[in-house]
């Protein structure tokens, strides 16, 4: 493809912010920057072994085709090499770029590096250069100096008591080996199957899910008390019960409650929510098994729910209504909360109730290699970032029930005294199924802004970027920037911003915004999206009795709130290649701009670019493929 918006100069890109934890002693200044290159370590993303390094890419990044890495002077490697042997996405991603049209898709670039083998306590000074398409090397980065951490006192659950059978109910152990363990020290769960209810972390601690190790959550709602749970938002009026892993404050407290708490291991957190749907697993586009859930429904869970089914029970046994109990009562996976230095690598998340990973009113946050598998568990997001900041979700799988990264800021009038969600950058993440890749709102009344989401693959799910919000929740989201990300096989709309979201399991229990929302200053830049010629569209419900139908959803739509004048605001589609696929749609937007726009073997039905209610729109190299 073209470079097209790839080599352009962004006129603002927030930075992110990266804070040094001293539980782990790192080194004070953990992000360097020249006017090329941004290197820097997440957050607490340094253990007493290895180091993560990630970086921006330079302004002139068209060009770049590697990253070489450098540790005290001397070459450790490459970004691509790098990649290529030891990244989890490494087999997904050879198989994506091998199939069908792979070399017209754009190329994704890899900036994580991880540095192993290293001494405890010890200082090295890292810097990195790019690598252009003539061999040569651009000036290095700034030297970035980071120490190792000391080795970490491990508190393993055994020895209090817990019980790896699978049946016995650990949640008193492992608790009780969380309280004893001291700051700075690590949980470890080793090998095994331990069952436990809701447990909760605490301040300046790593909890290590081991190879081998699987927390398995109980399957009883009196496991998860409603006592020492939390509301969503403060005007909200349900009080949900905890999850399996939470850092909750009982006193509702939230910003800055908690802080250092790292999630780390290539064990499994299973939250035993349903049932394994009726194909049990599937293979993988690398021949790799996958759990499969049942896909249950308000109407379905008593038969297809194992804690789902005990929770919504217990909720209407109680006197809520059956949509407030199955939208509100069921336990997710993890719920971290106020927590400031937050690091959740390696493990495997599978089975919640509910969400999946919840991260709320946190700053500093890093997501590394994990493996998300909840499809098809309704709701079943994989990670959910609420009114945060300076969150990084990269080198991670999705096969998600819902959403695989989505950012949410509240909801309705209320949601104006919130913060909003604010500075996060979604990268080298590989989503198979799930509702949309990258996605802002539903919830955006406090907006959600400063996203920046590059160099991900997407596979089999329903949209790639997809913004969604309607009248009752107002804000909305801006300045987000979608670049360089590929797309194959998705089953409804590439890329979509909607005013007219519904939820069927909406809970309206605040009070609606007074200014519907929108979406401004969104650029989605040299992004690709193929349908191979097997490509079958799943059947949606749809009409009054919601039968299943064949829809041709659109390539690319952008559909304001006309009615209520609320007008989407300066988008910007640049440099997009469209593979058989369906058309574009844009109604309710000012300002925008199609630029460099090429349909292939166009499979729509109709014209391809349909324009309405869009006043200022620029239209530049837009290539629409002659009518029959």
């Amino acid at each position: 493809m073209r470079s097209g918006a790839r080599g352009r100069v962004l006129q603002w890109m927030f930075l992110g912010g990266c804070l040094a934890a001293s539980f782990v002693q790192a080194d004070p200044a953990c992000a360097v920057e020249t006017p090329q290159l941004r290197l820097q370590v997440p957050p607490l993303a340094v253990d007493d072994k290895s180091i993560v390094l990630v970086w921006k890419k330079p302004a002139d990044y068209a060009k770049v085709v590697d990253y070489r890495i450098f540790m005290n002077g001397r070459l450790l490697g490459s970004a691509n090499g790098y990649a290529a042997r030891f990244s989890p996405l490494a087999p997904y991603t050879r198989a994506f770029y091998a199939a069908y049209q792979g070399d017209r898709q754009v190329r994704v670039s890899p900036h994580n590096y991880t540095v192993e083998g290293l001494r405890p306590d010890t200082s090295y000074r890292f810097s990195v250069r790019a690598v252009y398409a003539d061999g040569s090397l651009s000036a290095s980065s700034a030297t970035l100096v980071q120490r190792t951490a000391k080795p970490s006192l491990r508190c393993d659950i055994t020895r209090h008591g817990a019980i790896a059978d699978g049946h016995t109910l650990n949640t008193s152990a492992i608790q009780d080996t969380i309280a004893a363990c001291p700051a700075g020290g690590t949980v470890l769960v080793p090998a095994g199957v331990f069952k436990t209810g809701a447990l909760f972390l605490k301040s300046d601690l790593t909890l290590e899910v081991a190879e081998g190790a699987t927390l398995l959550g109980s399957e009883r709602a009196e496991d998860y008390p409603l006592s020492l749970g939390y509301r969503l938002y403060p005007y909200s009026t349900t009080q949900r019960p905890p999850s399996l892993i939470n850092a909750l404050d009982r006193n509702g407290r939230v910003a800055g409650t908690f802080r250092n708490i790292r999630i780390v291991g290539r064990g499994r957190i299973d939250g035993n929510g349903w049932v394994r749907a009726s194909e049990a697993s599937v293979r993988d586009d690398t021949g790799s098994e996958l759990p499969q859930y049942a896909f249950g429904t308000n109407s379905s869970y008593k038969k297809l729910g194992i804690l789902a089914t005990s929770q919504v029970d217990q909720a209407q046994a109680e006197g809520l209504s059956l949509n407030a109990a199955y939208s509100q009562r069921r336990s997710s996976l993890i719920t971290l909360r106020g927590v400031e230095n937050l690091y959740i690598a390696g493990v495997t998340l599978q089975n919640p109730a509910f969400h999946g990973l919840m991260v709320l009113e946190s700053e500093h946050a890093a997501i590394n290699g994990v493996k998300i598998t909840t499809f098809d568990a309704n709701n079943a997001d994989g990670i959910e970032i609420g009114s945060s900041e300076h969150v990084m979700v990269f080198n991670s799988f999705f096969d998600t029930g819902d959403d695989c990264v989505a950012f949410g800021a509240g909801t309705g009038e209320e949601a104006r005294k919130q913060a909003p969600q604010r500075d996060a950058w979604v990268f080298n993440n590989y989503m198979r199924r799930g509702h949309g890749t990258v996605v802002i709102g539903s919830h955006t009344g406090a907006w959600i802004e400063d996203i920046l989401a590059e160099d991900n693959i997407a596979n089999l799910t329903w949209i790639g970027l997809r913004a969604k919000s309607n009248n009752l929740n107002g804000g909305g989201g801006r300045r987000i920037i979608y670049r360089d990300n590929a797309h194959r096989d998705l089953q409804r709309e590439g890329f979509i911003l909607t005013l007219d979201y519904s939820d069927v399991n909406l809970l309206l229990d605040y009070p609606p915004a007074t200014v519907p929302a929108r979406f401004q200053d969104i650029q989605v830049l040299h992004n690709s999206l193929e349908f191979t010629p097997d490509w079958k569209p799943t059947p949606v419900p749809m009409g009054p009795k919601r039968e299943m139908q064949v829809v041709d959803f659109k390539a690319l739509e952008v559909q304001g709130d006309v009615k209520s004048q609320a007008f989407h605001e300066r988008v910007t589609v640049d440099d997009l290649l469209l593979l058989h696929t369906s058309s574009i749609k844009i109604d309710g937007l000012r300002d925008g701009v199609l630029r460099n726009i090429r349909f292939e073997d166009y499979a729509g039905k109709g014209e391809a670019l349909v324009v309405s209610n869009a006043p200022g729109l620029r239209q530049e190299s837009v290539l629409l493929p002659a009518q029959p």
